[in-house]
């Protein structure tokens, strides 16, 4: 018994008949010669018969010829010929040593779809890294296709030519080499002797398949040659059109039409953005199989997932980890069951992969079409010696700041979604809907009050400093102040407009107001405290050499602010900067879209006003308006598209022209006055290297530098 597959096993007994009938033919002819009838025939098989009769004995060969091809066809899938034949050398593998599904077990019923005998006719794995799929399922699939389809013309895709180009190079090439299928790679133009079926271009081998690698901003070549086996990987990587010519991903399926009952489409790709995703979209429209593990203490099946939180009991699951001075305790993670809290270690993953211990795939769909698969993978399920837990959390911890519950980078943000979570990245919420703002109305203070009583109640301390932002206008100053309390919780205590003519300093209406309220006023909270303005910041936007001008006539405490979306590669303080105004006075730029990020976040999120509220929280006075509130959702955040390629190129919070944002702007820049007085005094009273929240909140309140008591 040998291994063929069906067509191959077909082709052998037609050859083995027209063998056999070709014999036949040159016994008769040698009988005719021979006038002795009584000759022993010495060939393997005829030598039983004393007498010779050539009809009988060319019915006897071909029987017996026929009858020697077994009818058990032994038809491998591809996941039985990687274990039969892959080796993985120590150049090229952190794990050398032969193919064995042991590792990644998970792998095993994706690479089997793309067996002829699978009825699934298309496949998607969306993916985050270190799970071993270019190994056990890209790599496999062609090597199986070589050795045991052999017929097969296979194309594989991906972002460019030069990756393409890589591909081979990097993994096809030694593939071949390290499993012994180099012999089995012959041009399939027999004349020449010099073509040895590789190229760069294209590989062939015995039986007439083919192999050819492009990149998918080739168009031309997407659209040339009939196609049985599609490869198409990192999709999310390629473009959405090619010039004139469409999309890559239509151009490339449309090349397998001619095999449509028996052609085989696999896309694999780490996901990038939410809606844009092209490997997200074709998970959605399979089945959406996860893969699913059995507690170590319970036996509960569930997929590894991040972190869960009860609803009703609070009770957090999933990846945990503890924090020790702001760093990872690195022997802390665990995985806790969400049925009963059984902690796994990463190295308990080994037997929490294994089907032996009952892991399985499991669809949680019905999708579009009954050919059509679709696999989610995250970082979590890399195999022990690969990505850890520990690894996932701490570029979790890169990407957001615990502390302050928001992202630290959104660029991190991303890489943690794509490349841990397999997941396509979301600017969760992007408006920040009126619904949300309003409750952050406190009936308990209206506009110009300071409700010290209620903030030490629900803050953890009262309120321990004010200070005021003004933005400016053609036809007005937009005027804020703000107080600040422990864990930045902030209350709204006025908002003006001073409206006149902002080209004259000496505008008694605009200017000049601003000069009374900087200089003069003072409040007076429900317990007693008093409190005048410590640090006043003027957007510098507009008619900036007024805002330089303005601002020069204090000393300290009123500087100018430009904004900007991000901070300079080379900035040590990532949130602001100073700056030197033509006048050479003091200013400073203000990393608008970093506190965007925090704000958009905190005014989502909810509290139900009782016990201590969330840090980073928002609070309005009951009398503030609905116009008013409203300007803190105008803005949006949305992808960046650089005009002159058509590439996202990152994100940008974007205002509709016309649409009035003041608060929302005066907003941003009080929490960058709280953070420039933080570094200030953690800097030169407290000769810290870097902003201890806990200790300048300490020295404002123990001190009692910016109030006074009754």
């Amino acid at each position: 018994m040998f291994a063929v597959n069906r067509q191959q096993h077909e082709y052998t007994r037609r050859l083995l008949r027209e063998l056999a009938l070709k014999k036949a033919q040159r016994l008769k002819a040698r009988a005719h010669q021979n006038s002795s009838t009584e000759e022993v025939l010495h060939d393997p098989g005829w030598d039983r018969f004393d007498t010779f009769d050539p009809e009988r004995d060319q019915r006897v060969w071909l029987r017996d010829a026929l009858d020697g091809i077994s009818t058990n066809i032994e038809v491998l899938t591809p996941a039985q010929w990687a274990e039969k034949k892959r080796y993985l050398p120590p150049q090229l593998s952190a794990m050398p040593g032969y193919f064995r599904f042991e590792v990644t077990p998970y792998l095993k019923e994706i690479l089997d779809c793309l067996s002829m005998e699978s009825p699934v006719r298309e496949v998607a794995l969306m993916k985050g890294v270190q799970i071993g799929a270019t190994v056990g399922i890209l790599e496999n699939a062609i090597g199986y296709a070589i050795e045991h389809i052999k017929t097969a013309p296979m194309m594989l895709v991906t972002a460019d030519a030069e990756l393409a180009k890589l591909r081979m190079d990097s993994y096809i090439t030694p593939m071949l080499q390290h499993s012994e299928l180099t012999h089995l790679i012959k041009s399939s133009d027999t004349m020449s002797t010099r073509k040895s079926g590789k190229t760069d271009k294209r590989i062939e081998w015995v039986g007439g398949g083919f192999l050819v690698p492009f990149g998918a901003q080739s168009a031309n070549k997407l659209r040339s040659i009939s196609i049985q086996i599609l490869l198409r990987d990192e999709i999310d990587g390629w473009p959405d059109t090619v010039g004139k010519d469409g999309d890559p991903i239509k151009l490339s399926t449309d090349r397998t039409a001619a095999y449509e009952t028996s052609r085989k489409i696999a896309d694999m790709s780490t996901p990038l953005v939410k809606g844009m995703s092209k490997i997200h979209k074709r998970y959605l429209a399979g089945d959406q199989r996860q893969y699913f593990v059995c507690c170590l203490g319970c036996g509960h099946a569930q997929p590894l997932r991040w972190r869960r939180t009860n609803p009703d009991t609070g009770e957090i699951t999933g990846i945990v980890w503890e924090i020790k001075d702001n760093r990872l305790v690195q022997d802390s993670v665990r995985y806790l069951c969400e049925a009963c809290g059984h902690a796994h270690t990463n190295d308990d993953k080994t037997r929490l992969l294994s089907p032996d211990h009952g892991a399985e795939w499991r669809p949680t769909a019905v999708p579009v079409n009954p050919h059509t698969r679709s696999y989610h993978l995250s970082a979590l399920y890399s195999p022990v010696g690969m990505q850890s837990w520990t690894t996932c959390v701490q570029t979790w911890l890169d990407a957001w700041d615990v502390e302050a519950n928001r992202p630290k980078d959104l660029g991190q943000l991303q890489v943690f979604y794509n490349n841990v979570l397999g997941e396509p990245f979301e600017l969760r919420g992007e408006k920040i809907r009126f619904s949300h703002v309003s409750e952050h109305r406190r009936s308990v203070y209206r506009i110009g009050e300071i409700p010290n009583q209620y903030a030490l109640a629900h803050t953890t301390s009262p309120v321990l400093l004010v200070v005021c932002t003004v933005d400016v206008h053609k036809d007005n100053l937009s005027v804020a102040t703000f107080g600040w309390c422990r864990g930045r919780r902030v209350f709204v205590i006025d908002y003006w407009k001073f409206e006149g003519d902002t080209e004259q300093l000496d505008d008694p209406a605009t200017w000049g107001r601003l000069r009374e309220l900087i200089e003069h006023h003072t409040y007076t909270a429900d317990d007693g405290k008093v409190y005048r303005l410590q640090l006043t910041l003027i957007d510098s936007g507009y008619r900036a050499d007024h805002v330089y001008r303005f601002a020069s006539e204090y000393e300290m405490g009123v500087y100018p602010i430009r904004g900007r979306d991000a901070a300079p590669k080379s900035a040590t303080i990532k949130e602001f900067a100073e700056y030197t105004t033509p006048m050479g006075t003091l200013a400073y730029n203000i990393t608008v879209d970093f506190y965007k990020d925090r704000w958009s976040a905190a005014l989502r999120r909810g509290w139900d006003t009782e016990g201590t509220m969330p840090t980073g929280h928002f609070n309005a006075p009951t009398d503030l308006s609905d116009k008013q509130l409203k300007e803190l959702t105008v803005e949006t955040k949305r992808e960046r598209i650089e005009k002159t390629t058509g590439k996202r190129v990152g994100f940008e919070w974007h205002r509709p022209s016309g649409a009035a944002n003041e608060l929302w702007d005066l907003l941003i820049y009080a929490n960058a006055a709280l953070d420039m007085i933080a570094w200030n005094i953690c800097r030169g009273q407290l000769e810290m290297e870097f902003v201890n929240w806990t200790s300048f909140y300490d020295l404002l309140e123990d001190e009692k530098l910016f109030f006074e008591e009754p």
